[in-house]
């Protein structure tokens, strides 16, 4: 069975702000699921410049216990990879993640985009749209698939949430009381080695 899910919001800052924001949110107290990210891989391609990042993050299996005695419910953490291509020049920015824990019973995708807002430039556009591709069968399938929808919804929402609240608390003149900056250095800051403890 396949499953989809489609999200789609509106962040009234531009879309240079919105991708900043969305590549350094975690760690962040506001998401106690996300517990380490770890970036594995960044390059910005030396003709077209854009900017790609492979990030692994270890999540709390939020599985309830009596459901982990089914045996491969019971894992210490949920795994996921993210990857993701910052097109400057375009002003968009494209990520797909996808969950490694379970891989063998279900494929368990989101694809989002950041974009300009065709009603208001310096508004961004953000759409995510989950998939859930369950090849397990048996009780364990049927698990698989209740707890991805829970997690696919409720991550998505969750993560606009904090995303708003991080935009705000960052960029707000009214919330923080300092003048906004600008920064012409590349967005992607220095995640040489990066593994930080707790997160579009």
């Amino acid at each position: 069975m396949v499953l989809g899910l489609d999200i789609f919001h509106i962040y009234k800052y531009p879309v240079e702000t919105v991708i900043k924001t969305h590549l350094s949110k975690y760690p962040t107290p506001k998401e106690k699921f996300v517990e380490c990210i770890k970036t594995v891989e960044e390059k910005i391609d030396s003709v077209s410049g854009v900017e790609y990042r492979k990030k692994l993050a270890t999540c709390t299996n939020v599985v309830p216990k009596f459901l982990r005695r089914l045996g491969l419910m019971n894992v210490p953490a949920i795994y996921l990879e993210e990857e993701s291509w910052y097109y400057r020049r375009e002003r968009t920015a494209k990520l797909c993640s996808r969950m490694l824990t379970w891989a063998d019973l279900a494929q368990i995708t989101e694809e989002s985009e950041f974009k300009p807002s065709p009603d208001n430039p310096n508004w961004t556009e953000f759409r995510m749209r989950g998939t859930i591709a369950v090849t397990g069968v048996g009780p364990f399938g049927a698990i698989l698939e209740y707890y991805a929808q829970l997690f696919l919804r409720g991550g998505g929402k969750k993560s606009i949430r904090i995303m708003e609240e991080l935009l705000r608390e960052r960029y707000d003149e009214s919330f923080n009381h300092h003048s906004k900056t600008t920064s012409t250095n590349s967005l992607l800051p220095n995640t040489s080695g990066q593994s930080h403890p707790s997160v579009s």
